[in-house]
């Protein structure tokens, strides 16, 4: 039977007063009335336009940094040297911003945070220095291709571009975080139709949000992310060679992804409550429950059934903590070990080497 995931989570994004309301006011205890009614977020669509290396590498557009990069590329080919240098300065200072909020980072952070924090800060700054520089060497004409551009920047710099990621706000990630699952199912039917190149750069696009998660992990998390992040593209591979023969390979492959990065959002979730930061710990829970989902769902449908189970408390306390509602901390406590027990199980049944550590919220 042909297992049919999530073909798209909700993709929602956050409402525009999210950045500036306290956090004391969009989620408060259970006894205490919030100050302000929640209002729910908005959906979006799914982002339409993307960056193409030669290396087959695709990057979303989906913040300032890459709409900047994006526009400099497409007024390089339309030979518009002028406004391609200035996109990419624009790029270069957006990216300095990312860069200036890590050095903001709360001191509070956890140990591994404030390395992965520096370690971040030390690659912006390189792909700042190596943008601005190709900026300066297509004003003066120097650089008069797309082709020309991606090797002055350079493969490694694109992926220093991805550490931004790792201060990235809930108005960013979020209305993002469940594409990689309907990069999966496009990815199913193309497959079905034996249209494998097809069903390739779908996998490659779902590894390209992977990549930005990874960015946004620490630990065993990141180190799983990357990992499924490397699966996905030998599995795009083999589908562009037309080597790869059975779905289940894809299947297996996307409930792993899946599962990493529910550990991921988890993981978050629980730093981000330890700072106090309750709503955007909501949205990692959220986001959390809607991976597990989509993994059970790839295994099979029991699999899928005992997912959504161990999800759905975390989902009801994400909504809460995201919408200023009013919670419990036992209440949430409960979320945190229901969803850690769910994909500890699922995790069983697909050989995943991690498992959700456990989270104390009354320490």
């Amino acid at each position: 039977m042909r297992l049919q995931p999530y073909s798209l989570f909700a993709a929602m994004a956050l409402v525009a007063a999210l950045a500036s309301t306290p956090a004391a006011v969009r989620a408060q205890p259970a006894g205490t009335a919030a100050s302000a009614p929640a209002q729910a977020p908005l959906a979006t669509q799914a982002p339409g336009e993307w960056i193409e290396y030669d290396d087959l590498t695709v990057t979303p557009v989906v913040d300032d940094v890459s709409r900047d990069l994006a526009a400099a590329r497409s007024a390089l080919a339309n030979k518009d040297n002028a406004r391609a240098a200035a996109s990419l300065q624009a790029a270069a200072r957006a990216l300095q911003a990312h860069a200036d909020r890590i050095v903001k980072l709360d001191r509070q952070l956890a140990a591994a945070d404030l390395m992965d924090a520096k370690a971040a800060h030390a690659k912006i700054a390189a792909a700042v220095r190596r943008i601005d520089a190709a900026a300066a060497q297509v004003k003066a004409g120097k650089i008069a291709t797309v082709a020309a551009l991606d090797k002055a920047i350079g493969k490694a710099q694109r992926a220093n571009l991805e550490s931004r990621w790792l201060v990235a706000d809930a108005a960013t990630w979020y209305p993002v975080s469940g594409e990689p699952q309907r990069h999966f199912g496009a990815a199913i039917e193309a497959y079905a139709k034996k249209d494998y190149r097809a069903a390739a750069a779908e996998v490659r696009k779902a590894a390209a949000y992977v990549r930005l998660e990874a960015a946004r992990a620490t630990g065993d998390a990141k180190q799983d992310l990357d990992q499924a992040g490397a699966a996905l593209n030998k599995v795009a591979a083999a589908l562009d060679k037309g080597e790869l023969k059975a779905k289940d390979e894809l299947n297996k492959t996307f409930a792993a992804t899946s599962h990493a990065l529910a550990l991921a959002h988890r993981a978050r979730a629980a730093r981000l409550w330890a700072r106090k930061a309750y709503d955007e710990a909501g949205y990692e829970l959220k986001a959390a429950a809607a991976a597990l989902d989509s993994a059970g769902a790839w295994v099979g449908a029991e699999s899928k059934a005992a997912a959504a189970s161990a999800a759905a408390g975390a989902r009801t306390v994400g909504d809460k903590l995201a919408g200023g509602g009013v919670w419990a901390r036992d209440e949430v406590a409960q979320a945190f070990k229901s969803l850690g027990n769910g994909l500890n199980e699922l995790g069983r049944a697909i050989g995943a080497k991690h498992k959700a550590t456990p989270v104390d919220l009354h320490a």
